[in-house]
Order: C-alpha cells, then sequence, then structure tokens
C-alpha cells in the first residue's frame, strides 16, 4: 500500500518524470489547462515522489498541471508525496488508469514496463482492474506495425479493427484500408472481408503480377450482404444501423410484418 501526504511544494524543487508515461503533451490542451488553472485554480493535487538524497522530487503524475502551474508563474503547487523509493510506474498507472487518462498505446506501454518486470499478466490484470484479456490486448498491440499503432493511439482506430488489419504484411495496402476503414467507419465484419481478399490474392500483390491498386479498385465490389428484419432485402451491412427494442416491441414489429405480407394484393 503506497503512503501518501498531503502538502504544498516549491515548484523549483520538482523534476520532469524520467520515464513519462504518456506519449506527447498536446500544446492546445495544455493552453486550455493553463487557462483553467489561472481562472479556478488547482483542482486535484499533483503526485510526487521524494525527496531524494538531494532534496529533490520527481512527478509521478500531474505533468501537464506542473507545466501549466509553472507558465504561470507560480512558487508552489499541491501535492501529494510518496517516498522516493515507491515505484512510479505502479503510482503513475493507478492514477492514470483510474481516470482513463491514457490512449491504448501508452496504456499497452505501461502494461509493458510492468510486464517487463516478470509480473504475470494475472498479477497485472488484479493491479490495474482490469480484465486478463483486456491486459493481453494492450500487449498485443505492441506487436502491430507502427501504423496500426499510431492509429489505435490517435483515436482513428478501433482495437478489434486494427487487430484485424494487422493480419495484413503490405504496408501500403494496409495504410490504405486504415484510411478506408476511418473514412467510412467500417465494421468488424467489412474489414475481415478485405482480409480474407487480401490473403486470397497477396501472392500477387507481393510478387507485383498486380498492382496494389488495381486490388485496391476491385475491393469496391466486395459487399457483406444482410438480409433486412422488416423488408428481406439483401442490404449492404455498410448501411445497417442498431436498433434497440423491448421484446415486446421486437414480436410487435415481426407480427406486423407477417400480417403486411399475407394481407391479399388487389
Amino acid at each position: 500500500m503506497i503512503q501518501w501526504q498531503e502538502t504544498l511544494t516549491p515548484l523549483d524543487r520538482i523534476d520532469e518524470p524520467a520515464a513519462p508515461l504518456r506519449e506527447a503533451i498536446d500544446p492546445s490542451a495544455l493552453g486550455e489547462l493553463t487557462d483553467s488553472l489561472a481562472t479556478d485554480g488547482l483542482l486535484q493535487p499533483i503526485g510526487l515522489r521524494g525527496p531524494n538524497g538531494e532534496g529533490r522530487y520527481e512527478i509521478i503524475w500531474g505533468h501537464r498541471r506542473f507545466l501549466a502551474a509553472r507558465s504561470l508563474g507560480w512558487t508552489t503547487i499541491g501535492a501529494r508525496l510518496c517516498p522516493w523509493d515507491t515505484s512510479p510506474t505502479m503510482a503513475r498507472m493507478t492514477e492514470n488508469f483510474q481516470r482513463t487518462d491514457l490512449n491504448p498505446r501508452e496504456e499497452a506501454l505501461a502494461i509493458q514496463k510492468l510486464h517487463d518486470e516478470r509480473r504475470p499478466i494475472v498479477e497485472i490484470a488484479r493491479l490495474v482492474r482490469r480484465s486478463v484479456s483486456w491486459v493481453s490486448a494492450r500487449l498485443e498491440l505492441l506487436s502491430w506495425p507502427a501504423d496500426l499503432q499510431s492509429a489505435v493511439a490517435a483515436g482513428a482506430l478501433p482495437l478489434r479493427s486494427a487487430a484485424l488489419l494487422a493480419e495484413i504484411d503490405h504496408q501500403e495496402y494496409r495504410r490504405d484500408l486504415i484510411d478506408e476503414t476511418h473514412r467510412t467507419g467500417a465494421t468488424a465484419a467489412t474489414i475481415g472481408v478485405w482480409v480474407a481478399h487480401y490473403a486470397a490474392d497477396r501472392e500477387r500483390i507481393i510478387r507485383n503480377r498486380e498492382t496494389v491498386q488495381e486490388i485496391l479498385e476491385r475491393r469496391e465490389t466486395f459487399r457483406v450482404l444482410f438480409t433486412c428484419e422488416c423488408c428481406d432485402a439483401e442490404e449492404d451491412t455498410q448501411r445497417s444501423m442498431l436498433l434497440r427494442v423491448c421484446a415486446s416491441c421486437a414480436r410487435a414489429l415481426i407480427e406486423s410484418k407477417h400480417e403486411s405480407k399475407n394481407q391479399p394484393t388487389s
């Protein structure tokens, strides 16, 4: 159990994190946070470990709040302190995971740090209060190509879609599918069809017997069809929509459909 102590800490004795969980700090988001601190003050303390032998502290969480406070010329900041020998990885993960403050790749990198310490996946899942499958999916993410990881980190691609596209080992073709998935909101079923057709055409693509562009043009004809529950028409799944109804309303819709089909035509 980590022991915390709340106090005001001088900013000039605080060092930025040696290995931050967050991959990048958005300047516009930092500007908004600075404006918020100037108007409302600090609503949540930052997390520090220390002091060390030189009387200094290291940021565990709240890096952006620290930068914003420093830009405003503050001399002290509210902080929660834990001993210097506290694992910064564990403390950061506890705070950030509870606030869902990280993108999936940042979560994966944090999970990897614990995994590198030879912690079992079951233990990691317990520590971050997630399922074993959730932890395993994050570790798998780090094995994917960089373009897929970046798309997931940017929120342009769901994890399920990225997992399917990871099976495509042709970089140009995969990047085109990433863009198309983001543009059209393609479902996992549709992406599965794309991947299956790539597998069928892979040898021609790799050996340049057929250009990638020709394959991409032909892919426009690939469709996953479903039968409409109301009119029985065959439609593309891209044109489907989810309708949440209770059981009684669902029965009423089905009965209405049957009645309309059984009515005599004039």
